[in-house]
């Protein structure tokens, strides 16, 4: 059985349970910041567990996609730990609870897959009677097969009941498949809580049926809870009878191309097994994450996504892979997961091209952390030391992505070792913050004033689309993190109406401004934001007090609101022209709209050219001008996608969405406020594009008046640019063309000057060296000098052939740049330019480096100049009579 039909087979089997089968949510998690990622199914129905949330249907099943990185070191080294995976899950919030849960699972394990009966053991937590019998008595699973377990493995959250967190918690009882004797430990009395192989846990229900309070107390939920997930690639494998997750269908075409390119063959837990499974679970992940939005970056989601492709990178290279070929991949996992998620098909190029650009940038990495481990081995021999620190060999691996193990080989050649405690330590630090940030914390149960607001209503009404003004009852507000039932004049408050005009900032359009009045009452409204279904209403009270349950007359800002609706129409008509223009893979991967401009961000990996611009401007003027309709209409989410309307990246929709149209140009779902004919948008200029990132570039653009005044402030620099050189506007580039060749000619006079002047000072220096052991030196400083000036003057001092040792200095705008240079003589002697440049820069305050032959150094204390030439002349003649560096 494939996995693809395990999927569908799970989906289909509680939609006949009466279950609503949503679909996944992104790995990105929406309006949840304490999750980097989504690391399990029931992540999206957090409000649904407590309580505070309205899907509309009570028992629902998924196929969520999920990614952790806490066990990242065991990834294929054990036989089913991932970073990404699958997890297939039915939930229930206050409907069905364990009699049903425990039932609905046996019967798709035995009667829908055929698992054997004698075949599956389960546990359940120690204390939890009624799950006991339910299996004992129900399902009549012998009582040899029933294990008890306590708080750490059969609750959840892990040892709730007494370290906490407070909030929803409950036991949970797992199904475990036995794979037999034949492995894992061979021990007769083996049972799931051993930590060999033998039994594979492919099942947890979780049943959350109390309310943790301070002091380890359980209260009773009133609504208890079903929370069910099953590793689809651990169930697969179950399935499919084979001995690792990643020999099932989904990974072996993966597998199997690696050994292709690599020629060397897969077998089971041999060292480049290991190698090749991790490659193709990192690779996976990295696709889906592309695939959500997320880009390679040095900072949170795309940090963890960079470290990914670098490690699968670095594995690539112990197989033999010298050059790029990840990318390669990403085909092969589109073909085999475009069945169930078909946006990876859709972005197949423009994901491709992303994790090539990122896999030759870190070769260029590589190069580059092996130039700075020189730089320390050197500094290790100078020092007569022979480890390198833990927490140098973690800085290479951390910032610039150098493995350990190639650190290690590079330092063993070269007689050193590194630190690994003190790595170890380093990594240790870094793991814990990893989880801290990637795992559900206390806070998903937050007690704040949002929470309580949630518990007494169910949202706020959007009327905004219809008109710019209404009536609204204040339902809540917060001052200083609190819930008060008056704001007085002078508060700064977050109000929360029950219907408003005003949108929440989201989908990249800022928040509506305003005002807030009532009889003697004025509150000015800075910002809106959007959580959940509510909008708050953000600003200051300005006259008499708002008071909690009186209705207040909410008026947005027109002439702004009217200018933001500009550029969002706007925004779409550009997606579309980009699309037009450079190709169907310049997506939409982030946007701003404001009042006075608009910022957009699309994929595409190379800057546009002037032509393609121009193209683009006129193909968003010429929808303008056409004044095409915009017209914006609510449909389910599967009608809407498939009449051709755009989902964009990383976004959440639920199953009624919001299509805006342009004419028969763009169709996009849209939340956002929109005008009701592109001609309003007057005039479209773009003022700048530039990267982003890897892949993703950004438009800036105006429209509208914003245009005009943006003409008039070049008028105006282009007429005093004419005053000032004297010339009329139709002579402008001819006068400054002409005044460019005039300066380019000094230029070349002066460079002249400068060369005979350097060349005389060169004959005087050499002759008033001073000689040691048969080397000259010469410290010198140079007036108004650049680096460049000393370098060619260097330059110029080598050719007399004469054995020498050089340092110049040179002093501007407040800063000293000194280069020093030896004979290859000198070198040969043991004496190395870096390291003098380095001791010398200590002088005026800075810091330096280079090749043993030349080096540069800088430093911010000009008055120490002379002083640091001075003590370079000591330097040299110390370090030729000693004859070493």
């Amino acid at each position: 059985m494939k996995t693809n039909e395990i999927r569908d087979k799970f989906l289909n089997f509680f939609k006949k349970k009466s279950h609503e089968i949503l679909p996944s949510d992104s790995l990105v998690p929406q309006n949840d910041p304490t999750l980097l990622f989504t690391g399990a199914g029931m992540n999206q129905f957090k409000d649904m567990f407590l309580g505070k949330g309205n899907l509309g249907c009570k028992k629902v099943t998924t196929c969520q996609k999920c990614l952790r990185t806490g066990d990242i070191d065991n990834v294929g080294k054990t036989a089913s730990h991932h970073t990404f995976f699958e997890m297939l899950g039915n939930f229930s919030f206050g409907d069905y609870f364990k009699k049903e849960t425990i039932e609905w699972a046996w019967e798709f394990l035995v009667q829908e897959l055929k698992i054997p009966e004698e075949r599956l053991s389960v546990s359940v937590y120690k204390d939890d009677q009624e799950s006991y019998e339910i299996w004992e008595k129900h399902i009549r699973v012998p009582r040899s097969r029933i294990y008890r377990y306590g708080e750490k493995d059969n609750f959840w959250p892990s040892n709730a009941p007494t370290h906490g967190p407070n909030g929803p918690c409950g036991p949970c009882s797992e199904i475990f498949f036995d794979q037999g004797e034949h492995v894992g430990c061979g021990r007769k009395e083996c049972e799931p809580a051993c930590d060999c192989d033998r039994f594979v846990e492919i099942w947890n229900l979780v049943f959350t049926q109390y309310d943790r309070k301070e002091g380890g107390k359980l209260e009773p939920l009133p609504h208890k809870n079903v929370d069910t997930g099953m590793g689809l690639e651990r169930m697969a494998r179950v399935i499919q009878g084979v001995q690792t997750n990643f020999d099932i269908d989904i990974f072996s075409p993966i597998i199997k191309y690696l050994e292709e390119i690599t020629q060397v063959k897969y077998n089971g837990q041999m060292a480049n097994a290991v190698l090749m499974r991790r490659i193709a679970d990192h690779v996976k992940a990295c696709v889906f994450c592309i695939s959500d939005g997320v880009l390679p970056s040095n900072e949170g989601r795309g940090y963890v996504e960079r470290r990914l492709l670098r490690r699968a990178i670095r594995d690539g290279t112990q197989l033999g892979i010298k050059d790029c070929f990840l990318y390669k991949l990403v085909p092969i996992v589109s073909e085999v997961m475009q069945e169930h998620y078909p946006d990876i098909k859709q972005r197949r190029e423009n994901i491709t091209r992303i994790v090539k650009s990122e896999e030759e940038k870190f070769h260029e990495t590589l190069e580059q952390g092996t130039r700075i481990l020189e730089e320390l081995t050197e500094a290790l021999q100078k020092n007569n030391q022979k480890v390198l620190p833990g927490r140098e060999a973690f800085k290479l691996y951390d910032t610039y992505g150098f493995p350990l193990d190639m650190t290690e080989s590079i330092l063993n050649e070269k007689g050193f070792t590194v630190d690994k405690d003190g790595f170890d330590e380093e990594l240790q630090k870094q793991r814990i913050q990893a989880r801290t940030s990637s795992q559900m914390t206390g806070q998903v149960f937050d007690t704040g004033p949002l929470s309580q607001i949630k518990d007494i209503s169910k949202g706020t009404k959007f009327h905004g689309y219809e008109k710019c003004s209404s009536e609204g009852r204040i339902i809540a507000i917060i001052q200083g993190n609190q819930l008060v039932d008056v704001a007085t004049a002078g508060s700064e408050v977050t109000v929360v109406l029950d219907q408003t005009v005003f949108y929440g900032e989201s989908g990249g359009q800022i928040g509506d401004t305003g005002v807030l009045e009532a009889n003697d009452v004025h509150a000015q409204i800075t910002d809106t934001k959007k959580n959940d279904d509510f909008i708050l209403h953000i600003g200051k009270v300005i006259k008499g007090e708002l008071k909690k349950g009186n209705v207040v007359h909410a008026k947005v800002n027109v002439q702004r609101r009217d200018a933001i609706r500009r550029n969002h129409s706007a925004t779409h008509i550009l997606h579309y022209a980009l699309r037009r223009v450079i190709g169907q893979h310049a997506e939409q991967a982030g946007s701003l709209v404001s009042p006075d401009r608009l910022r957009f961000d699309f994929h595409h990996f190379s800057g546009l050219t002037k032509e393609e611009i121009t193209r683009i401007e006129d193909l968003v003027n010429e929808i303008i001008l056409e004044n095409a309709p915009v017209r914006a209409k609510e449909s389910t989410l599967q009608e809407a996608k498939n009449t051709g309307a755009m989902a964009l990246f990383g976004e959440k929709y639920g199953e009624t969405v919001r299509v805006v149209s342009v004419g028969d140009f763009s169709k996009e779902l849209c939340g956002g406020t929109h005008i009701n004919n592109a001609g309003e948008v007057g005039l479209f200029r773009i003022v700048s594009e530039s990267s982003v990132a890897a892949g993703i570039r950004r438009i800036e653009a105006i429209t509208g008046i914003e245009v005009l005044n943006r003409s008039r402030e070049k008028e105006t620099i282009i007429q005093e640019v004419c005053n000032t050189l004297n010339t009329h506007e139709d002579k402008l580039i001819t006068k400054t063309q002409e005044i460019l060749n005039e300066l380019k000619n000094l230029q070349k006079e002066i460079h002249k000057t400068k060369q005979k002047e350097l060349s005389g000072k060169a004959g005087s220096f050499i002759e008033g060296a001073k000689v040691i052991s048969g080397a000259k030196i010469i410290t010198r400083k140079l007036d108004n000098a650049t680096a460049d000036d000393l370098r060619k003057t260097i330059d110029m001092l080598m050719k007399s052939g004469e054995e020498l040792a050089i340092v110049l200095g040179t002093s501007q705008d407040g800063r000293v740049t000194i280069i020093a240079a030896l004979s290859p003589g000198l070198v040969k002697r043991g004496l190395h330019a870096g390291n003098i440049s380095k001791e010398i820069a200590k002088v005026v305050g800075g810091g330096g480096g280079g090749r043993p032959d030349m080096a540069q150094a800088g430093g911010q204390w000009v008055e120490k100049l002379d002083d640091a030439l001075h003590f370079a002349a000591e330097l040299l003649s110390n370090k030729i009579l000693q004859g070493s560096s």
